[in-house]
């Protein structure tokens, strides 16, 4: 058998159409599109997140400092105090153009600590002691409640004078 050399065999070629690309790019499109759409969401949480990070580093370190601190001078170096810090939960130091982005609140009540029916102790030996830390942001104080809330963090933990540990 002789092949006709005017007429060359076509070989179907294996390649995509200008259909099947238009379809493909238009599912990526709006893939990307809803992806994009998160970004915002994702980064709020990542800001969230380290917010929180920074405001327990900061109670940790009040904490910290009231545990390592003589019995008899918490109250006059905590009492009431209110403990400035920068944007990496570093203690503010005042740098010219910066404003402090975290404060750190310090509340010693005085009363007795109860731990169990059994168990209270009289605030001279326990104490109970809170540090609220809230993030404004550029040492801008909202007024608005809600978002004072959100930006708010309570910590309380109980601090013993190990010189006077005794059951009542």
């Amino acid at each position: 058998m002789k092949t006709n050399s005017a007429f060359p065999s076509r070989r179907r070629r294996a390649a995509f159409t200008l259909a099947e690309v238009m379809i493909a790019l238009g599912i990526v499109a709006s893939v990307m599109v809803g992806m994009l759409g998160m970004i915002p969401h994702a980064v709020r949480s990542v800001r969230e997140s380290n917010n929180l990070t920074v405001m327990g580093r900061i109670a940790n370190e009040v904490i910290s400092d009231i545990q390592m601190s003589q019995w008899d001078q918490i109250d006059r170096d905590y009492k009431d105090k209110t403990f400035q810090y920068d944007n990496e939960g570093l203690l503010f130091e005042g740098r010219a153009g910066q404003k402090p982005t975290y404060e750190a609140k310090v509340r010693l009540p005085v009363e007795p600590v109860s731990l169990s029916k059994e168990f209270e102790y009289r605030a001279d030996h326990l104490r109970k002691i809170e540090v609220t830390v809230e993030f404004t942001p550029g040492g801008d104080y909202n007024k608005d409640k809600a978002v004072r809330q959100r930006n708010t963090k309570k910590y309380s933990f109980f601090v013993a004078n190990q010189n006077k540990l005794e059951v009542q």
